[in-house]
C-alpha cells in the first residue's frame, strides 16, 4: 500500500516511480483505500499521515505480537528471558534477511535450532513451519509491488512442491531406520547450507565481476 499511494501521488505530479510507472492511481492495490483515495492524496498532509499508518500499524500489532508471546512463554513456558530474546532476535535477523535478499529462513533456522540441541527432526519441521511466515510475508510485499514474474514463480512454486515432499519422506525414512544416529539429519543441515553458501558465493563473484553501469552524463 505505501508504495502504490507513493506512486500514484507521484504520477499527480507529473513523475514516475521506477517499478510502478504511469497508470499507478488505478492499481486494485490502491482501490483498497476506498473511492476517496484521490482526495486524500491532494494534499502532503494527508498523504504522509496515510503512509506513516501503513508503516506502523504492521509494526506495532507485531511488536504487541512479539511482547505477548514473550510473557506468556516467561510465564508458562519455563523459559528463561534471554533464551527468549535469543529467538526472537534470530527471527527478527532472520525475516529481514529473508525480505532483502530472498535468502530461505531455513538456511538459519535449521541450524539455529541444532545447535540450541533441539532434534534434528524437530529443528527440520519447526523450521519449515516458521519460514511459512517468513516466506508468506516476504511474497505478498512483492506481488503488492507487482515484482513477481508469476509464470516462473508458478513453475519453480510446483517443483520445489514436489521436492518438499520428497526431502519430508526422507527425513521420516531416516528417522524411521535411523533412530539412534541423529548424525544423518544434521548432515543433511550442514550439507544444504553449505550448497547454499556456495552458490551466494558464486552469485556474488559473478556480480563483481560484471561491468558497472553507466552512470548519467552532466549536462545531458
Amino acid at each position: 500500500l505505501r508504495f502504490h499511494m507513493h506512486a500514484c501521488r507521484e504520477e499527480k505530479e507529473g513523475r514516475a516511480v521506477a517499478g510502478a510507472g504511469f497508470g499507478s492511481c488505478e492499481h486494485p492495490v490502491v482501490h483498497l483505500l476506498g473511492p476517496h483515495l484521490d482526495l486524500w492524496l491532494s494534499s502532503e498532509g494527508s498523504t504522509f499521515i496515510l503512509q506513516v499508518l501503513v508503516y506502523s500499524v504492521p509494526f506495532l500489532s507485531c511488536a504487541s505480537l512479539v511482547v505477548f508471546s514473550a510473557l506468556t512463554t516467561l510465564r508458562h513456558g519455563n523459559w528463561t528471558m534471554n533464551r527468549i530474546v535469543k529467538y526472537q532476535v534470530t527471527s527478527l535477523f532472520t525475516g529481514a534477511l529473508a525480505g532483502l535478499v530472498g535468502v530461505g529462513g531455513g538456511l538459519v533456522f535449521s541450524p539455529f535450532f541444532l545447535l540450541t540441541g533441539m532434534h534434528p527432526a524437530v529443528a527440520i519441521g519447526t523450521s519449515s513451519t516458521v519460514v511459512l511466515f517468513t516466506s508468506s510475508s516476504t511474497t505478498m510485499q512483492y506481488i503488492f509491488t507487482d515484482r513477481i514474474i508469476m509464470p516462473l514463480a508458478v513453475i519453480y512454486g510446483v517443483t520445489t512442491l514436489l521436492a518438499s515432499y520428497a526431502g519430508t519422506r526422507l527425513v521420516h525414512v531416516l528417522q524411521d531406520k535411523f533412530a539412534a544416529r541423529r548424525s544423518y539429519l544434521t548432515f543433511i543441515v550442514a550439507l544444504g547450507v553449505a550448497t547454499s553458501a556456495a552458490l551466494s558465493c558464486i552469485k556474488l563473484v559473478r556480480m563483481m565481476q560484471e561491468p558497472a553501469a553507466p552512470g548519467p552524463v552532466i549536462g545531458q
